[in-house]
This record gives C-alpha cells, sequence and structure tokens, in this order.
C-alpha cells in the first residue's frame, strides 16, 4: 500500500494521508489558517450571485479571489494569512465595497457580510485590527490567556526565542526557572510542568526554543473549551512561524551581553560575573513564483562564557554564603587531592555553551483551493562543563550535547463549497547526550562549619567524578493530524471532525549513580579513608519502547445569537505503550504485579465554552463587556519518561540493580584502581554485616493496572469591561487534577521496626541495631520485606490536586501611544504530590513524609505562589526612544523543613524535621542550636518554626520571602535607515533590581530582590544514633530558610545588554499609514 502511495507522488501521498490518518495537534489543528465567510447582497438586500470578492492579506500581500453563489454566499480560506486582510466586492453596475477585516484572538472564521449600493454598507459590525494592548484579551470561546506578536516581544526585556520565558508573560503563570542540567518551563492551574505542551504551526515543538526572528505570534492559552485542543491538563503555547510574502522582508537581530559590564562586590568571582554571550540571526522571505510560492528561513546563533562557580574559584565571601569555612574548604581540597584525584581538568574551570536553531518554510499555493506548506527545523546545542555543583570541584562534570530536527508538511483544501480539511505531518528526530569528565564514582563529604552566630551549617562538599552523567537518548516521533470541518449555508455553525496520532520511538540509557557514590560523614573519615556508605546502580542497559498517542473529536462553534457564540464537543483519546519486558514469575508471586504488562487506556473529554458580548461599542470596539466561561475535561500524556523507567527495572539480576553499603560493608575507595579501570569500582558490598547483603538487589518499577494519564476538569467564568481605551478584566478558574501520578514502595515492610519516642513516635522501617551509631546511616536493605529485592516500585495514577485562582488584569494604551498590562492573580491550590518527571525514586521522596511513606497526604503545592502580581508595559518618550519593561512580585514560595539524611528506612530522603522545643530538648546541641537559630532567623521563618514547635514538620509548611523582579529595555529608534524605525538599538538590564537591592543594602545584607530563589530547607543534620536511647543525634543548620545559598550561592548581578534589530521590507511605520488609508472607502 505505501509503494502504491508513493508511485502518486509526495502531494497526492499528503493528500491520501490527510483522508486516511487524520488528527489534531496538540495545539488546534487550522490554528493559523483563516476562514473569511460572508454574504453580498444587493440595494434590495436580495443575495447577488457572481459577485467578485477578492482578499488581500497585510502580512503577505497575496490575494485570493472567489465569486459569491447563487445565496450570495462566499468562502475563503488564507492558511497563514496574518489575520488582517482588506477585502473589496465588485458587482458591474454598482460601487465596489471595501472592508478592513481581522481575526480576533483565536475565533474560528471571520464573517463579512457586505450590501452593495451606491455607497456600500456593512450589514454587521465588521472586525477591524484592535487597538493596541487589547488584542490579548481573548484567544478562543470562554478562552483566557496572552496573545502577542513576535515583534511585541521583541521589544520586552526577555528571550524571544525561548517560548517556555515567553508563556510566563501570560498572568496566573508560574515561571520555574532552569539551571545547569535543566531548562525553564513555568506551571498553569497548580498542574506539574509535563501537563503542559508547546507547538509550532500546530505540531508538538520539544525544545520550546525557536529562532527570535522566525516568529510571527504566540498564544499563551491558560484556559480554553475548543475540543481541538489537546494533549494538555496545563496550558498551552501555541505559537506560529514567519512565511514569505510577495514582497521580500525579514529582521536580523543582534544581542551582546559581557560580563565585564556587570556591577556588584561579588563579580570578583564567578559565584557573581554573570555571563558573556553573543546572540546573531535574523530571518528573510520573500516570493519565489509571486502569489503562488514562498519562501522564508531563519538561522540563530548563541555563543555563551563564564567563570565555573565551583569550589576552586569561590573566595572567602562566598564560601561564607555556601556554608563552609575557608579552612574546611582548604582542608576537603588538600585531602581530596590525596587521593589522587584532579581538582581542575584542561577546560573545565570556565563553561561554555553553544546554541544554534535554523528554520526553513516552503508555502505553495497549488491552486485557489489547495495550499502546500513545508518546514524544516533544526537546533544544536553543546555545553562543557555541566552537571558541576557549585561545592564541587570541576572535574566532577560533564559535556552535554543535543542535536535535534524534523519536517513538518501540511496540506490546506477547501471543499466542495462547504467543507475545509487540514492535514498535517511531523516527522522529527531527538539526540542527547551527557558524558563525565572523568568516569570515576562521586565521593561526597559532609563538612559542619561555624557561623559568626553561634550556630553550624553544615554542607555537602564533592570531588572524583561524576557517577550519574552517562546518559543517552534517541528519539524518533511521528505526528499525524487531520481537521475536517464544515460551514452552515447560514453560518451559524462550523462543525468539525478531527483525529490525531504521536507515535515516539524511543532508545535511552538514563540511569542514575552508574558509577557508584561514596558518603564521608566528616572531613576526619575522609582522612581516614572511612566513608560511611557506598550506593551504585549497577546492569545499566539501553531500552527501546514505542509510545503513542491517539485521539479522536468532534465539535461544533455555534453563532446562537448576535453576540453570543457557544463551543461544544468531545474528544476521545487513547494511549499506550509497545516493548513491555518478559514476565516475570518471581515479582507476580511476592508482590501481585505483572512487569509484563503496560497500561493502555481510553478517556473522553466532553468541553463546553461561550463568549456573550453585551452592549454596543464604538469604532473597532463591537461590545462594551465580554462574559465568558466554560467547563472541560483536559488530558495530558503520561510521560515517556515514566515508561522508560519500568523498562529498566523488570526485577531480574541482569537489569537494574542497586548496591546500598552501609557501617563494615563499606569497600574501602581504591582511587587509583578505579581511574586505572572502571571495571574495578565496587560491585558487591564488602561484608553483609548491619543487615545488608554483599551482592546487589534488582529494583521493580511497574504500572498499576489501572493507571491512567493525568488529566484535570478545569471551569473558569470571566468578565471584560472596556472603559475607553483600556479593559478590565476579571476571571475565576478552578482545577481539579485527577490522575496524577505517584510511586509506592510495594517491598517496605510492613510494620515499622520501631518508632522515636523523642520525635513524636515517628516510624522507622528497620531494626534500631541496624543503624549505624557513629554516623546515623541507615540501610534500605533492612527495611525490604524481600530481601532479594530492593526497591519494589509501583507507578500510581490515585492522587490528586485542587487549584482556585482569581485574576484581575487593567490592559490598554494611553493617547501617548503607551501600552500597560497590569495584573493581579490570588492562587489557592494543594495537591498530594508536585512532583514532575521521570525517576521513581525521586517520585516516591518528592511529597515528604513523616509517618508512612506510602501514605500520601494533602498540603500545600510546590507550584502554589498566593500572591503574584505582572506588569508590562512600552512607553514611548519620544518618536524615537521607548522603554520597555516587566515587573513581578510574587509571594514566597512554600517549602518543607527536612532532615538531611534518610531516618526512616525507606532510602529517601524525604523525612520532614522534628522541630525540637530548645526549652525541652534532652541534646544540649540541639538545644542550642534551635535557640540560636530561632533568633538570627528571618521572621517569617521563625513563625513558621514556633507554631511547630514540639511536632514533626508539615509539608510545605513554611514560607520564603516575597520576590519582586524588575528589568527595563529601551529601544532607541535612529533615523539612519529613514524614519520609519527599521533600526532599532535597544539597552537591556539583568536583574536590575538586584543591582538596586545591593546598592541600596549594601553586599553583606541584601534582601534577595531580582532572580526568584528558594530557602534552604534542610533544617537537620545525622550525626550519630544513641542505640540505648534509641534516637538519632543531629546537628542543627544554622541557615535554615536562608537565601544565602540558595542557588548554590550564586548571585545573578545587575547586567547590561546591547541589542540590534534591523527589519527589511514594509516598515511598521509605513504600515500604519496604510491602515489609515485602507479604512477610507476608495471612489
Amino acid at each position: 500500500m505505501a509503494r502504491r502511495l508513493w508511485r502518486l507522488g509526495p502531494l497526492a501521498t499528503l493528500a491520501c494521508v490527510a483522508v486516511m490518518v487524520p488528527r489534531t495537534a496538540a495545539g488546534q489543528v487550522g490554528a493559523t489558517t483563516d476562514i473569511i465567510v460572508g454574504r453580498v447582497t444587493g440595494p434590495d438586500s436580495q443575495p447577488l450571485a457572481g459577485a467578485t470578492v477578492e482578499v488581500t492579506s497585510r502580512e503577505t500581500q497575496g490575494s485570493r479571489q472567489v465569486t459569491s453563489d447563487a445565496r450570495g454566499r462566499f468562502t475563503l480560506l488564507f492558511p497563514d494569512g496574518g489575520g488582517r486582510y482588506e477585502l473589496v466586492v465588485r458587482y458591474i453596475g454598482m460601487a465596489p465595497a471595501h472592508l478592513t477585516l481581522a481575526r480576533q484572538g483565536d475565533e474560528d472564521r471571520i464573517v463579512a457580510n457586505v450590501q452593495m449600493g451606491a455607497a456600500a454598507v456593512a450589514l454587521e459590525a465588521v472586525t477591524v485590527t484592535a487597538r493596541r494592548g487589547g488584542r490579548a484579551e481573548s484567544v478562543g470561546r470562554g478562552a483566557t490567556g496572552q496573545a502577542l506578536s513576535g515583534d511585541e516581544v521583541a521589544r520586552l526585556p526577555t528571550d524571544a526565542s525561548d517560548l517556555n520565558t515567553v508563556a510566563t508573560l501570560a498572568p496566573g503563570v508560574l515561571a520555574i526557572g532552569g539551571g545547569d542540567t535543566s531548562t525553564a518551563s513555568f506551571s498553569v492551574a497548580g498542574q506539574r510542568p509535563t501537563a503542559n505542551t508547546v507547538t509550532l504551526d500546530g505540531m508538538s515543538l520539544g525544545s520550546g526554543d525557536v529562532p527570535q526572528d522566525a516568529v510571527r505570534a504566540i498564544r499563551v492559552v491558560t484556559n480554553n473549551y475548543d475540543v481541538a485542543r489537546g494533549q494538555f491538563s496545563g496550558g498551552l503555547v501555541a505559537s506560529t512561524t514567519r512565511s514569505g510574502t510577495n514582497t521580500p522582508q525579514g529582521s536580523f537581530t543582534a544581542t551582546l551581553r559581557d560580563r565585564t559590564a556587570a556591577w556588584g562586590e561579588a563579580t570578583s568571582t564567578p559565584f557573581g560575573q554573570g555571563m558573556t554571550q553573543t546572540q546573531v540571526g535574523g530571518g528573510m522571505g520573500g516570493p519565489i513564483v509571486p502569489n503562488r510560492v514562498f519562501v522564508f528561513a531563519a538561522l540563530q546563533g548563541r555563543w555563551r562564557t563564564q567563570g565555573l562557580p565551583s569550589l576552586t574559584s569561590a573566595d572567602a565571601a562566598t564560601l561564607d554564603r555556601l556554608g563552609v569555612s575557608p579552612d574546611s574548604a582548604s582542608r576537603f581540597r588538600a585531602l581530596a587531592s590525596a587521593t589522587g584525584m584532579p581538582a581542575v581538568l584542561p577546560g573545565s574551570d570556565d563553561r561554555a555553551g553553544y546554541n544554534t536553531l535554523g528554520l526553513l518554510r516552503l508555502d505553495w499555493q497549488l491552486s485557489p483551493v489547495h495550499t502546500v506548506t513545508l518546514r524544516f527545523d533544526g537546533h544544536w546545542i553543546s555545553q562543557e562543563p555541566t552537571h558541576v555543583s557549585t561545592l564541587a570541584l570541576p572535574a566532577t562534570g560533564a559535556w552535554r550535547s543535543e542535536r535535534s530536527g524534523g519536517v513538518m508538511a501540511s496540506l490546506t483544501s477547501y471543499l466542495g463549497g462547504s467543507f475545509i480539511n487540514e492535514a498535517r505531518g511531523y516527522v522529527a528526530a531527538l539526540r542527547k547526550d551527557v558524558s563525565p569528565l572523568l568516569a570515576l564514582p562521586t565521593a561526597k563529604v559532609d563538612v559542619a562549619s561555624p557561623l559568626g552566630n553561634g550556630g553550624q551549617d553544615v554542607a555537602t562538599l564533592t570531588f572524583g567524578g561524576n557517577s550519574g552523567a552517562a546518559q543517552r537518548t534517541d528519539d524518533r516521533t511521528v505526528e499525524l493530524t487531520d481537521e475536517l470541518s464544515w460551514l452552515s449555508g447560514d453560518t451559524k455553525h462550523r462543525v468539525k471532525l478531527g483525529s490525531y496520532l504521536n507515535r515516539i520511538r524511543g532508545h535511552d540509557d538514563q540511569t542514575p549513580n552508574q558509577l557508584g557514590t561514596f558518603t564521608f560523614p566528616s572531613l576526619a573519615a575522609l582522612a581516614a579513608d572511612s566513608p560511611s556508605s557506598f550506593t551504585r546502580t549497577l546492569a545499566s542497559q539501553d531500552v527501546d519502547g514505542t509510545a503513542w498517542n491517539a485521539a479522536l473529536y468532534a465539535g461544533d462553534t455555534w453563532h446562537a445569537a448576535p453576540g453570543l457564540h457557544v463551543m461544544y464537543g468531545v474528544r476521545i483519546e487513547t494511549a499506550g505503550f509497545d516493548g513491555a519486558p518478559a514476565a516475570n514469575g518471581t515479582v507476580d508471586s511476592l508482590f501481585g504485579v505483572r512487569v509484563d504488562r503496560l497500561p493502555r487506556e481510553r478517556h473522553v473529554s466532553p468541553r463546553i465554552g461561550f463568549t456573550w458580548g453585551l452592549g454596543s461599542g464604538e469604532g473597532d470596539v463591537r461590545h462594551t463587556t465580554y462574559v465568558r466561561g466554560g467547563v472541560g475535561d483536559f488530558r495530558s500524556p503520561a510521560p515517556e519518561g515514566l515508561y522508560s523507567t519500568v523498562l529498566k527495572a523488570p526485577g531480574t539480576i541482569t537489569a537494574q540493580t542497586q548496591l546500598a553499603c552501609v557501617g563494615a560493608g563499606v569497600p574501602r575507595p581504591d582511587w587509583a584502581a578505579y581511574e586505572g579501570s572502571p571495571a574495578a569500582i565496587p560491585a558487591r558490598c564488602a561484608d553483609s554485616t548491619n543487615g545488608t547483603s554483599a551482592a546487589a538487589r534488582p529494583d521493580v518499577t511497574t504500572f498499576d493496572p489501572r493507571f491512567t494519564a493525568p488529566h484535570a476538569w478545569r471551569a473558569s467564568l470571566g468578565v471584560m469591561r472596556r472603559v475607553g481605551d483600556f479593559s478590565v478584566t476579571v476571571d475565576a478558574s478552578y482545577a481539579r487534577g485527577k490522575s496524577q501520578y505517584g510511586f509506592r514502595d510495594l517491598n517496605l515492610v510492613g510494620a515499622p521496626g520501631f518508632t522515636l519516642s523523642n520525635e513524636a513516635h515517628r516510624p522507622v522501617y528497620v531494626p534500631a541495631d541496624s543503624i549505624v551509631p557513629s554516623t546515623g546511616a541507615v540501610s534500605l536493605a533492612a527495611s525490604r520485606a524481600h530481601p532479594e529485592f530492593g526497591r519494589v516500585m509501583l507507578i500510581r495514577s490515585d492522587l490528586e490536586s485542587d487549584t482556585k485562582q482569581l485574576t484581575v488584569t487593567l490592559a490598554g494604551s494611553t493617547k501617548r501611544g503607551a501600552t500597560v498590562r497590569l495584573s493581579y492573580t490570588l492562587t489557592r491550590s494543594v495537591d498530594q504530590s508536585s512532583f514532575a518527571c521521570c525517576s521513581a525514586s525521586q517520585g516516591f521522596a518528592a511529597p515528604t513524609t513523616a509517618g508512612d511513606p506510602n501514605v500520601r497526604e494533602w498540603a500545600t503545592s510546590d507550584l502554589e505562589r498566593r500572591h503574584a502580581v505582572l506588569a508590562t508595559v512600552n512607553y514611548p518618550l519620544s518618536d524615537a526612544l521607548e522603554i520597555g519593561m516587566i515587573g513581578r512580585l510574587v509571594s514566597g514560595a512554600p517549602f518543607t523543613p527536612l532532615v538531611g539524611s534518610d531516618v526512616n528506612g525507606d532510602g529517601a530522603r524525604n523525612d520532614r524535621a522534628f522541630l525540637f522545643d530548645p526549652a525541652t530538648a534532652s541534646d544540649t546541641a540541639v538545644a542550642n542550636g534551635m535557640r540560636t537559630l530561632l533568633t538570627a532567623a528571618p521572621a517569617g521563618v521563625r513563625r513558621c518554626l514556633e507554631r511547630q514547635l514540639g511536632g514533626v514538620a508539615g509539608r510545605n509548611s513554611c514560607r520564603g520571602a516575597w520576590q519582586p523582579a524588575l528589568d527595563l529595555q529601551i529601544n532607541w529608534y535612529p533615523t539612519w535607515f529613514g524614519g520609519d524605525r527599521r533600526l532599532t538599538v535597544s539597552l537591556l538590564t539583568v536583574n536590575l533590581l538586584g543591582g538596586l537591592d545591593e546598592w541600596w543594602h549594601g553586599a553583606a545584607h541584601r534582601l534577595g530582590w531580582g532572580y526568584a530563589s528558594t530557602p534552604d530547607p534542610v533544617l537537620l543534620y545525622v550525626r550519630g544514633f544513641d542505640q540505648a536511647t534509641r534516637a538519632f543525634r543531629y546537628a542543627v543548620n544554622g541557615r535554615f530558610g536562608s537565601l544565602e545559598s540558595a542557588g548554590g550561592g550564586i548571585i545573578v548581578p545587575f547586567q547590561i545588554a546591547l541589542q540590534g534589530r534591523l527589519t527589511l521590507g514594509p516598515s511598521a511605520v509605513g504600515e500604519r499609514s496604510r491602515k489609515a488609508n485602507a479604512q477610507t472607502p476608495d471612489d
């Protein structure tokens, strides 16, 4: 069959696929296609057949023409037309009719009814270009979100090529910062970051990066009830690329950021120097055959260098922020050097990164009713070194590279006078590699240092290799979509049927801790070469599998009455995974679970939304008041990483196994042998004392038979009122997250071995005599119900979340041309786990525990920020000078007081701390430490501790400080190329508030303004175990709740950057002139 289709030629093959393999992408199919419908009547209101209707896109300058039918009706399609049009209707013996049309938000059609006569009159209010600052109020029927053009984003101080960052410009969206080993992401409605979807031209985009000069528009959707939009239960970022036009045009952008242009007392070390970054890119397009074939190409390169923050580059002030005394750091470096392990490798003390993005797009109008689009994209990343902790030596780092690319094809057709079909296909490949600089075990050393206030801080320093950096991912993705819609004769209904298919073939090896980790409880233990524990994941293996998701949907957009639009429908989704491991009878008999069965599911998602316009506006405003809302079910696919975790751990000795050695069972390190051959790294414990086994145990990870993908029931209701050039919006929303994934350890013993009487009888799931008295190290093996196995993790989907939000927004423009958008969001979000993805051990540990770790409790979500204020402003100082601003004020992040190591024996470092009352604590050191901490801690942290004294801390019971942030971009439009603003020279600030914080308060007394930080959550560190009293000995972390060590002690300095942007082709000023002229009828 495939051969027969291919003989028909690529275009015919694509047409067959459009019919045979339908689908809708994670974003709406047709989200970039404009449908223009209308009716032509004569002076007597009777339909005119044969009237010539010509529509020209303002963006592409391409035109299309059609004649009205016997009922006077006409329909025209503009794939990627840009949303703004000029319409001319001609009929013999009558005056031509001229109209200006614009698509509002994400509406599914543009209606233009025209009455011909001596002077043309529009029967209905026709949408014209919205006023500046007002068009972001709606992105669909009943929907909420933000719509931005590429030019608008370029005028603000943000990374326009990172769609995840741009998403945070929408009210109610929580920014989740990236780091050395992770990318920036975001959360919507309290849902996990994996519940979001980013699309480009209607198809999934995994990286979220696009060349800045290739972006035409970005829609951030926080609520939407269109059944064509799927694959998300959080937020959707739907972006579109620029296409070629009849007029050659494009833009070129260069940004320079140098670390010598940074200010602050911390700029003497890499911990506060900032970075040097050069980004150069451009995009250009035009006609190959006018009105028929167009091309657009874009390329962007980014080169970044910065000093590597590490223990070798930290000065005394930095070490103080990190909680390490200079003497301790010096001794650590000396002892690490004595092992023979290098501290620095060539090139490892300076970090370099390279990022290249490329895109090529071809648009071909085959005929007036068929249009084909081809898009090629590529992404190349390299970074070295990475995965280096600021409390580690540079040689512990790794090298990372990423390469991805894809080809998209789409066919848009207008069939039979009333039917529209859009088919899209995307084939992509992704390869990620991470390799350690040294293929050696990692060594971690706990170091205690005195604080000036009499307290004590404990930090973990690292040397050796990077035990978990040997990782590889190789994915192949195929995505197909199709949507067939029918317009009723009276254009009141647009009924659509669509389908979706996504298939990802994965081949990866992301096993953590492959080379092992030694832990030393002190510098003295390191000097004696006496580690307290050694852990290692053995039998690392590549895994292969195929995940697929499919959907069918049916919906209708109904223009029920003037001003009232209703969207409703149903979406049916299914998912599965192929490539299950072989059956394991032992696991089945002991734990009652099957490792050879992977879940498949079907899910039905109904939705309904509406927009109701009330009151008559003036000029280009249809209504003065809009009421919008809806309710529906939204499903996001289960992360592919969960399936990979299952394939790696089927419970056989040849698959993933865990080695955990404590006490006398810990092998003595032989660094010279490890450096000579990785085969010398221990694969067994030294002996079987203290409840440990010398051999590794196989892990098991499998799905609950009832596992289903996450979904959320969501509802919203809002009112928008226009007042002059401004609008005031109040939106209330509710999201009930269902089927959220979590982990349960089936191999944890059913009853605790004993309880800690001095810690509110906290259960401990190992015998007291198995805990090492000198270090307090706890053996995971001693808590196993079946010691022949390690962790037996069951992935369940029985967790939930609950989020309520209220957002108030003021948006509009002033007579001077300034645009303002100010919003406040109140959020209350609770859940049973906020874990995103995908390691089973991390997922099990994420919720924290004070009792049975298999029981999940409701508590404030990690993703809640109770109060959030967001402001974006563009203010023209003159015709040649403008200021763009992004300001934020966010209430503190919730966090949980923790113990720095495992105390309950479940193998996870997620135990909540017991808050010892200094007045009653029997341990003098702990009492003094708590007394000192309560005296010196910030007021909010002190209140959190005081109200919980004498009990185990609650999950997310503390909150950090409020986080303000402000950045500016000053745009200058010189007249070197004329007065039409073709050239923009910009000065951007980075962390302006951070610079003001240091200037006003001094480096030693900063309040943490600027970049968001998470307080230090570790309250207690284990220092031993008393077998007689069955109690742990602790040291109190004197910096608990402090922001000084947040972010690894890195201070983002106040820095400036320069940017230049040159546009070619029609200018913005010229476009505004043409717009003004076009609104005057041509007599």
